[in-house]
């Protein structure tokens, strides 16, 4: 058995239920003045940034107010280039309802500098999380970042979706809407199914998985590998449970160390024992509990075959860059109500809220952060506001990411060393969050000479 980490049972064992409460996750010494403070003085420093790259105010306001809307009293605003092909804007809008202070960022994804992709707070997904600051402070030629999946805030940290990162699958979905980024930079929003099996040739046996890197299932097969972290706990007072350790059949050379799935090969059998990580590069575990143990026991011994099947539909395999959100808020440039809300009860509650869309012709991406709870400043929108919103700035697809006080968005000013927080979050610091959509600049030049990024591929730390 291999020793390593422990943590409470509670944090580890079954699916991650969604909750909202207050968070306590820090940010790294070395981004203390790029956010955790909302004062004036920081939000003046952020504008001087703008400013002094302030090509032009941002319009003639809202004239023509999104549906749903309380009545447009006063707005403007003002927009700043990033990068090539990623512009920056900031409304302020007084309603009869109160204020609204409203970012966005508008990418055009057919620039060939723009490339997006994701980052994982703390290379795992079990963890402590991280600002979005801080994780776009990791990757170089990242100039804007928003918080991405709804996670298990306050106990294990995971992020509660589907995530695929540099076209490795990170963790199994649960069904809710997701942004997805092919290898050839289409973007796409998808709602993922979770099909994984397992099959054991030699017994003539298969069995459906629960998950892939999620909450271990109670009377279920999961599949962990080391991203995940903290490995298989100890079984629970009357729990059978069974640990079976497989290392990867016939390595191919070059796979990368983060792949799983495939064939596999059983190194050994642990029942009625915990496994903690980390565990030997490139290898996964089985974790069965209840009637899934007893299986595992009956039909796996050491040196059999298994095929592991980490299926999902639409297949996941193809695409660079897999986030997780919900609700899906426009489809097909129709604004809709979505059956599958990872928070149906907060429908109609103003709250910060952050949202993607993508306009029809694939072209051009919009990324939105709408402050909230701060009465003078922002008291934010509802779900179908929100959609009314990003159906007004021309989506054709768009979904919600998780909001309330995970809501953040980070830009790089040119000739800024560090991205600012430019909203601000109802929690009066930046929050730590559990991953994060990235927008990168890399210069053409650079892509020429084979700097490894493809279309929709995170770049190099």
């Amino acid at each position: 058995m291999v020793a390593g980490r422990r943590s409470a049972r509670g944090t580890i064992r079954g699916a991650a239920a969604l909750r909202r409460k207050r968070s306590t996750g820090g940010s790294p010494p070395a981004l203390t003045h790029v956010h955790h403070r909302r004062n004036r003085r920081v939000h003046v420093f952020i504008w001087l940034a703008v400013a002094a790259f302030l090509p032009l105010l941002a319009g003639p306001g809202f004239a023509g107010a999104p549906a749903y809307w309380p009545a447009v009293q006063s707005s403007g605003g003002v927009s700043a280039a990033v990068a090539p092909g990623v512009l920056y804007s900031h409304y302020s809008v007084r309603t009869s309802n109160g204020p609204l202070s409203i970012h966005h960022l508008r990418v055009d994804l057919a620039n060939p500098s723009v490339r997006l992709g994701t980052a994982l707070a703390n290379n795992q997904l079990i963890s402590g999380d991280e600002t979005v600051s801080s994780m776009m402070a990791h990757w170089s030629g990242a100039v804007a970042g928003i918080n991405g999946d709804f996670f298990d805030i306050g106990d294990s940290g995971m992020p509660l979706n589907i995530m695929v990162r540099d076209g490795v699958l990170l963790r199994s979905p649960t069904g809710w809407a997701a942004l997805a980024i092919g290898r050839d930079g289409g973007v796409r929003i998808e709602r993922f199914r979770w099909a994984g099996s397992i099959a054991v040739p030699a017994a003539r046996q298969s069995y459906w998985l629960s998950g892939f890197n999620t909450g271990i299932a109670p009377n279920g097969l999961t599949v962990l590998s080391n991203v995940r972290g903290y490995g298989a706990p100890e079984p629970g007072r009357w729990m059978r449970q069974t640990v079976v350790e497989l290392a990867p059949a016939g390595e191919r050379p070059g796979a990368p160390a983060a792949e799983a799935g495939g064939h596999y090969t059983v190194k050994r059998v642990w029942p009625q024992q915990a496994y903690y990580a980390p565990f030997p590069e490139r290898e996964i575990l089985l974790v069965g509990e209840g009637d899934a143990a007893a299986w595992l026991l009956h039909n796996v011994e050491a040196g059999m075959a298994i095929d592991v099947n980490l299926n999902t539909q639409p297949d996941w395999r193809g695409l660079a860059t897999v986030v997780g959100g919900g609700p899906l808020l426009v489809q097909n440039g129709r604004r809709i109500a979505d059956p599958h809300n990872p928070v149906p009860d907060e429908r109609y509650v103003r709250n910060p809220v952050s949202a993607v869309g993508i306009t029809q012709d694939g072209r051009t991406m919009f990324l939105v952060a709408v402050d909230g709870r701060q009465s003078r400043l922002s008291i934010g929108l509802t779900q179908p506001q929100l959609a009314a919103y990003m159906q007004w700035l021309g989506a054709y697809q768009a979904m919600e990411f998780d909001s309330g006080g995970s809501v953040t968005m980070a830009v790089r000013f040119p000739g800024r060393p560090w991205p600012a927080v430019v909203n601000s979050p109802s929690d009066g610091h930046e929050r730590a969050v559990a991953n994060a959509l990235l927008v990168f600049s890399v210069p053409v030049a650079r892509q020429a000479h084979g700097a490894g990024l493809i279309r929709g591929a995170a770049a190099p730390r």
